[in-house]
This record gives C-alpha cells, sequence and structure tokens, in this order.
C-alpha cells in the first residue's frame, strides 16, 4: 500500500512540474530587467549608440587578456636566442610528445612534410605549389640553432613562413620544439 502511494505522489507531482513549466498563456514575468532579453550585441551587428555603427570594439588602449604574456622579443632574433630557454628540454614524456605531434601536424607538416624533410622531399600538396620551398627541419644549420632561436622562428614567422603566435599557443610551442628535435633525432 506504501508503495502505490508513493507512485501515486510522484506522477502528482511531475505533472505538476509540467503545468507549472507550460505557462500558458500568461506572460513571463521579469523580475530583474534585461534577464529576458539581454543588452549584449554580436560581433558585428549594427548598434545605433556606437560612433561608428559597429558593435565590434577596439580593446582599451594598455589592455591585456587575462593570462596573456606578450612576446618582449619582437623582430630580434639574436636576443631571443640568446635569452629564451626551453623549460621543457630534453622532455620526451608521453604528453609532451603527443602535444608535439599534434601541433606538428596540424600547423607544420603541410609545408615542411611528416617527417620534417621539407622541400621537394616532403612531397606535401602545399610545397609542391610553392615557388619557394619550405627548408628542411633536419639540417645541419636548423640542428644548430638554440630552442629559443626556434621557438622565436615559430612565433614570429621566417622568410615567407609567417608567425604561429596566433595559432599555436604559447604552452605548445615549446612541446613544438621538443617534437622536431625528436625528429632531427631519429632522422637517418
Amino acid at each position: 500500500m506504501k508503495i502505490s502511494v508513493l507512485k501515486d505522489l510522484m506522477i502528482l507531482g511531475c505533472a505538476g512540474a509540467l503545468a507549472a513549466c507550460s505557462g500558458g498563456d500568461k506572460p513571463n514575468v521579469e523580475l530583474i530587467q534585461d534577464m529576458m532579453q539581454t543588452p549584449a550585441l554580436k560581433a558585428q551587428s549594427y548598434d545605433e549608440a556606437s560612433p561608428n555603427h559597429a558593435s565590434m570594439r577596439v580593446p582599451a588602449e594598455h589592455t591585456v587578456p587575462v593570462g596573456y604574456v606578450p612576446y618582449k622579443y619582437g623582430t630580434n632574433v639574436e636576443q631571443a636566442s640568446k635569452e629564451l630557454k626551453n623549460p621543457l628540454a630534453g622532455d620526451t614524456s608521453e604528453p609532451v610528445m603527443w602535444t608535439g605531434i599534434r601541433v606538428y601536424e596540424t600547423q607544420c607538416s603541410i609545408c615542411h612534410g611528416p617527417k620534417g624533410e621539407g622541400g621537394e622531399a616532403s612531397k606535401s600538396p602545399v610545397s609542391e605549389l610553392m615557388a619557394l620551398k619550405p627548408p628542411s627541419l633536419l639540417t645541419d644549420k636548423v640542428r644548430s640553432m638554440s630552442d629559443g632561436h626556434i621557438y622565436h622562428i615559430i612565433t614570429m614567422g621566417q622568410g615567407v613562413m609567417g608567425p604561429y603566435n596566433a595559432h599555436v599557443p604559447q604552452k605548445d610551442r615549446w612541446q613544438l620544439v621538443n617534437f622536431i628535435r625528436h625528429l632531427q633525432k631519429n632522422a637517418k
């Protein structure tokens, strides 16, 4: 008998909850203003209040996003090469290598090839169409570069290679450097 009473109460409670949710023809009650209709604007929408009528605004001067660390070397390759030290130097642990592989395959292999061979040897669909072939990452020149120099090239670009600071997060760049060193070590 207790089970049937409990079952009836549950059915009655569910029915009451559904009736309360439906609302019928009654309008919603707005207890706090602007909670039903947000005043926020979507990107690239028209804004009457803005001087140029664009909803996207330029950030205030001298502001920095949370967690962003500005890159202080700019185009100074020599200083970056000397001062930047790889905090993960020699780390070939599984998480570091997996991140390096993921970033390399996504961002680098399309031009430098799956094994870093670059140029004609890479046989990548993009590098075959390029007039100036991407260099091999396995040459003595690249091997002799410091980790900071490679990090700088990834961040700021070099030659016809553009900067990847917007594509590769700061924390992943050192892992990419370690994966490039791994490719160099395992090359024939």
